[in-house]
């Protein structure tokens, strides 16, 4: 038994087992030192301060029970324990990186990620600060809001509100920009995701300033004029969906209502106020003797606004930060947050919005496009009802009324200023309000006020007219109030797989209202029709509508998944 493989090491002064003079080849060398702490994950009494396990080592001062203190037996023999057995490969600190197996010291890692900490964002207190700060994702969308303005415009065209040369134009004249609305809206559903909204803001911009130089370039040609029609209208639907789902994914939290509403209906609403206002300030007598039209001033501010659309999408322009997540560029989407607040560099904030953006994208990854389409329907069947109640409210049948009204009265076209005076009026106080009092309640006051005018014009209407014109008029001012609303909704009501499609499919909806009233014969009576659409979208919007105020778009796509409100609480640190 004299091995000098097994000759037990020279005991210490202090009585103490000395360690092996030579680590096992099968051991990796120590990785830390006895000032630092263990690999994270593992007790911290599995190793001794040199880096072996404290289990093979007898007491301090005390040989283990069969044993002498110089490590032999007490029958004279070393102990029969191989080097291999003394020192297993798994008692050791594995490399780093690597997971170490189970073992009775650890458990194995969790399949799904542990809970994620709350992100905390700050809402500056000041109105001022808020709209100072976020002043350039305003600016990003400023190119589509000028598209919007001249669509308004030409709505307004087309319901009625033109030189009174233009009043027997054919029906496909005046339903041409909605046919074009239509056409740029089906192109935009199924626009693939890799050309840039950069690409087709400035396209669309390109459209309205052709169209603008046609039309005043022309004097009194139908052709020049319809195809004016035509490629706004192409414009405003190709550059619709890509706005409304931009704007909610580049604005802020608290403000993204502000921005979503100002940038689609109050522009839209503007449009119609600067269209009424221009044909109402003409003559015939006017235009035969100057030798040009409100038509051709409209071409002209058209076209000088397309233009400014291509000069500021060119140098303002920022990309969704939401796309850019989705597509793994991390880093470009940190700078185009970065350039979307005035500071100018990365802050807390910064990080905290793009940690969220990182949330909302991988919940949307998560569902197929199957379950994306079911979680969209809900959301799908309400806005469409808003906005084609939208349509009905500013079709060509008011402006019938309100001329009946005034041959009656024998008003002036000075009158019809307050139509679009008012629409605008609405629509200004529910962008304002939207973040402040939340989305939920402008609407339903809207619907209760529009729903009661909407009763008392029909009264008058059947009585002879008696003060129709005030009472339509009161009735575009909740109007406005009521479907301004919409376009926040809109921003953020579906999932991130079908959001375009989705905003596309529900703007076509609203365009086919609009050419259904316009090629129809109504009755006098629609009022009561159109006060019980009203009246029953109130008491639907009680239950269905959610109140997305200050929520992020995870928080505001998760109320939208199902049709009563009160069945969809989220909770944003879930």
């Amino acid at each position: 038994m004299k091995n000098d493989k097994y000759l037990p090491p020279e005991p210490t002064a202090l009585g103490f087992a000395s360690a092996p003079t030579e680590i096992p080849q099968s051991y990796p060398p120590p990785s830390y030192s006895q000032h630092e702490n263990p690999p994270q994950g593992y007790p911290p009494q599995v190793y001794s301060p040199q880096g072996y396990p404290p289990q093979v080592y007898p007491p301090q001062g005390y040989p283990p029970q069969g044993y002498s203190s110089h490590g032999y037996s007490q029958q004279g023999f070393p102990p029969q324990v191989h080097p291999q057995q003394v020192y297993p490969q798994h008692s050791y600190p594995p490399p780093q990186n690597y997971a170490p197996p189970p073992s009775q010291h650890f458990e194995p890692p969790p399949t799904q990620s542990p809970p994620q900490q709350n992100i905390i964002f700050v809402r500056p207190s000041s109105w001022y600060k808020r709209t100072a700060m976020n002043r350039p994702q305003s600016n990003v969308l400023t190119p589509a809001s000028i598209i919007f303005l001249t669509g308004g415009m030409n709505i307004a065209w087309s319901i009625g509100f033109r030189h009174q040369i233009y009043y027997n134009v054919s029906t496909h004249v005046s339903i041409a920009w909605f046919i074009g609305a239509i056409i740029g809206a089906a192109i935009s559903a199924f626009l693939p995701k890799a050309i840039p909204r950069k690409v087709i803001t400035l396209f669309c911009s390109m459209l309205v300033l052709i169209g603008g130089i046609v039309n005043c370039s022309t004097h009194y040609n139908l052709d020049a004029l319809e195809a004016n029609l035509y490629l706004n209208g192409i414009a405003n639907g190709l550059v619709f969906a890509p706005t409304l789902a931009l704007a909610g994914e580049l604005a802020v939290f608290y403000m993204r209502g502000k921005i979503s509403t100002s940038i689609e209906q109050l522009s839209f609403n503007l449009g119609i106020f600067v269209q009424v206002m221009l044909s109402s300030g003409y003559s015939s007598s006017s235009y035969h003797s100057a030798g040009y039209n409100p038509e051709r001033v409209s071409g002209i501010i058209a076209a000088v606004l397309g233009f400014m659309g291509l000069v500021i999408g060119a140098f303002l322009f920022v990309e969704s930060p939401v796309d850019l997540v989705a597509s793994g560029r991390e880093q470009a989407a940190t700078d185009a947050l970065r350039r979307l607040q005035r500071h100018r560099a990365p802050s807390d904030q910064t990080l905290a919005q793009l940690e969220e953006h990182k949330r909302y994208v991988a919940d949307n990854e998560r569902l197929s496009k199957e379950k994306s389409f079911r979680c969209a329907t809900p959301a799908f069947i309400k806005l469409c009802l808003l906005r084609g109640l939208n349509a009905v409210c500013i079709s060509s049948f008011f402006f019938e009324m309100i001329y009946r009204a005034n041959s009656v009265y024998l008003w002036g076209q000075e009158h019809f200023i307050l139509f679009g005076a008012c629409r605008l009026l609405g629509s200004v106080l529910a962008s304002i309000f939207v973040d402040f009092l939340g989305r939920k309640i402008p609407l339903l006051v809207g619907l209760a006020g529009s729903t009661s005018f909407a009763f008392a014009a029909g009264s008058e209407v059947v009585f002879g007219y008696r003060n129709t014109e005030t009472w339509l008029y009161t009735f575009q001012f909740f109007a406005g109030l009521t479907f301004t609303i919409s376009s926040a909704y809109l921003s953020e009501a579906y999932p991130l797989k079908v959001k375009q499609s989705f905003i596309s499919f529900t703007y076509i909806i609203e365009m086919v209202v609009f050419i259904i009233i316009g090629t129809s014969d109504l009755i006098d009576e629609f009022l009561y029709i159109i006060g019980g659409l009203l009246a029953a979208a109130f008491f639907l919007s009680i239950v269905w509508m959610p109140e997305t105020r200050r929520t992020t778009l995870r928080g505001a796509q998760q109320k939208f998944r199902g049709f009563i409100t009160c069945c969809n609480n989220f909770n944003e640190s879930s």
